[in-house]
């Protein structure tokens, strides 16, 4: 069997003459990587909400506050926490106030790939979020249909938990939902790449290229949604416990969440393969490992070993192809080592044909 080598991360689906499948280049429809000068967020791409997000007539309130998520001038989003002079007429001594950024009025989309590349933060009391809101949510008429929450992910300073869910038919006495929550150790330590791809009829979620949960949720939503990056605090009994956030009256404020980016794009006519468990290894390329630091190493199948030359492109999640291989010949290292951490996506066009598949960076 023939070999090729690389220095990236990458999952390769399989490739059969006739079984292929045939997958068009990824098609960048929202990006914002936060550069510039430190302010506020792009207007044209997010609305910032502000209101009391977390009402608690027995204590403390948190709320969401525009001054809470700005640009830092130095590439990165930054949603705050903090410990605020009471912002209400109740009796509270203090109040608790966070950020949050919406695409709402400005961007939405039906089905395709989400992805954020963001830092956690370090203090307990409070949880942070990748979400979005497709369709009506509030609707009870035809599950998650015509309206899901999907929780893209939430996550915590004081745990490594990462949590997955997806909520349909409103939020009252008819709510319902569906999840997954796993312990992923050293995810609070650096940026990870949380993702999700939509399809007609399932639900996929990453962790830094891995997937970690697929659901179908109450019914896959058919109505376009909008994107949400968050942070709550809430000193209700229902949160401030060691099943969620913890409580916030034992952390250290402000505390922050980085964010690197968020990206969107659509699926070509074919979609995008969500998991290499499904494929007939016999017959796939084998590359491993994924994610990537250095190499990566490609094994054709046997049917498939006379082929000596191929065409390849590497494509960034913005569409830009930013590494061309023509006619590689008995390649033994293609080095990539260069690129920046994201995510990407290698392109072999062999026979007329381009069998398309992504991979991670770290």
């Amino acid at each position: 069997m023939k070999r090729i080598i690389f220095v990236l991360t990458i999952s390769l689906f399989a490739l059969t003459s006739i079984k292929a499948q045939i997958i068009s280049e990824p098609k960048p429809t929202f990006s914002d990587e936060f550069n510039g000068v430190a302010g506020i967020p792009d207007p044209t791409k997010w609305d910032r909400p502000e209101y009391n997000r977390k009402d608690n007539p027995k204590g403390p309130d948190g709320w969401w506050s525009k001054e809470d998520s700005f640009v830092d001038g130095k590439g990165n989003l930054i949603i705050r926490v903090r410990k605020i002079p009471n912002k209400n007429s109740d009796s509270d001594a203090f109040d608790y106030s966070s950020g949050a950024i919406r695409t709402l009025g400005h961007f939405k989309q039906l089905y395709g790939h989400y992805e954020i590349r963001c830092q956690l933060p370090k203090q307990q009391g409070w949880w942070v979020a990748f979400w979005m809101m497709q369709g009506n949510v509030g609707s009870e008429v035809n599950a998650g249909v015509d309206g899901s929450e999907v929780d893209i992910m939430e996550a915590f300073g004081w745990t490594d938990k990462i949590n997955h869910a997806i909520h349909y038919d409103g939020y009252g006495a008819a709510h319902k939902s569906v999840g997954k929550n796993e312990l992923i150790p050293g995810i609070r330590t650096g940026y990870h790449i949380y993702s999700l791809d939509w399809y007609p009829d399932k639900y996929v979620f990453f962790v830094d290229g891995r997937e970690q949960y697929r659901s179908t949720g109450g019914g896959v939503c058919n109505q376009p949604g909008y994107v949400k990056v968050t942070a709550e605090i809430s000193t209700e009994d229902w949160a401030i416990n060691s099943y969620w956030s913890n409580d916030p009256a034992k952390a250290t404020y402000p505390d922050s969440f980085k964010v690197d980016y968020v990206r969107v794009y659509a699926f070509g006519p074919n979609g995008f393969p969500t998991s290499t468990n499904s494929i007939p290894q016999n017959k796939a390329f084998r590359l491993y490992p994924n994610p990537v630091n250095e190499s990566i190493t490609l094994d054709l199948p046997e049917e498939m070993s006379s082929i000596e030359k191929l065409d390849m492109q590497i494509i960034n999640s913005t569409g830009q192809i930013v590494k061309s291989f023509k006619q590689v010949y008995k390649p033994e290292e293609l080095l990539v080592s260069d690129l920046s951490r994201g995510l990407y996506f290698l392109t072999v066009q062999l026979n007329g044909s381009s069998y398309t598949q992504k991979f991670m960076k770290n």
